[in-house]
């Protein structure tokens, strides 16, 4: 049984229900004020605690550079992994399902959505759908070699610009433009590829003095998506 915190709507007014996930080194409480907001809009918000994350064998110094490149990506292709098992514990439908993440999360859902194509919509902030843009350009940014020909074969198992774009989930893909952790160039890239495949269910927004972070104007949009969408 995965952990999770279910926030429940006074008025459930709609019937899908938002998955959020958090970002790296991050915790589900950290989401109360976002999920709060937006159970006010109607929706279910259920919050999975992540491997590694909350109760889940956490890491003592997770923002430890070392520490982030072992478990970073494994974190993520895990929880890709185990949304199988993650839904059938929760038993509620793909297409009644929204996936909203942050960061690390923005990553996940991401990598499910490409993998699960009835859901309903993906909301990603500051994260990336372009796995091996990302992976290159944090290479660089700390000094790192390049991935050998074995890391691709994983990366490009998951990445979502490796995937057919078979699939009509409703997106919305946020990012400020200053963002020093996760550069907003795997997003630009992620959104480029699928509109070039004639993707029209997207909306890219970014954000101008906005570097790692969930902004009120940022908040501000997801809402007015999700009331103009479901």
């Amino acid at each position: 049984m995965i952990a999770k915190k279910v926030y429940q709507p006074t008025n459930k007014s709609k019937e899908q229900t938002i998955i959020i996930y958090h970002g790296w080194g991050s915790a589900i409480e950290s989401q109360h004020e976002l999920a709060t907001i937006l159970s006010e809009q109607g929706f279910q918000i259920i919050v999975p605690e992540i491997i590694y994350h909350d109760t889940r064998n956490p890491l003592p110094n997770p923002f430890e550079i070392p520490i982030m490149q072992k478990y970073f990506w494994n974190t993520i292709f895990h929880t890709i992994n185990e949304f199988n098992l993650f839904i059938k514990e929760i038993a509620i439908p793909e297409e009644k399902l929204i996936l909203l993440g942050s960061s690390m999360g923005g990553f996940i859902a991401n990598g499910i959505i490409s993998n699960h194509h009835k859901i309903a919509g993906l909301i990603n902030i500051n994260g990336s759908g372009s796995y091996l843009t990302s992976e290159n350009i944090f290479r660089i940014n700390s000094g790192r070699q390049p991935l050998t020909s074995a890391e691709q074969k994983v990366f490009a198992h998951y990445d979502p610009r490796q995937k057919e774009m078979n699939y009509h989930t409703s997106m919305l893909l946020m990012h400020g433009e200053l963002d020093s952790i996760v550069s907003i160039e795997g997003q630009q890239d992620y959104y480029s590829y699928i509109t070039k495949q004639g993707y029209e269910h997207i909306h890219f927004n970014t954000y101008q003095e906005i570097n790692h972070t969930i902004s009120p104007e940022m908040v501000d949009d997801i809402v007015k998506w999700l009331q103009n969408n479901f």
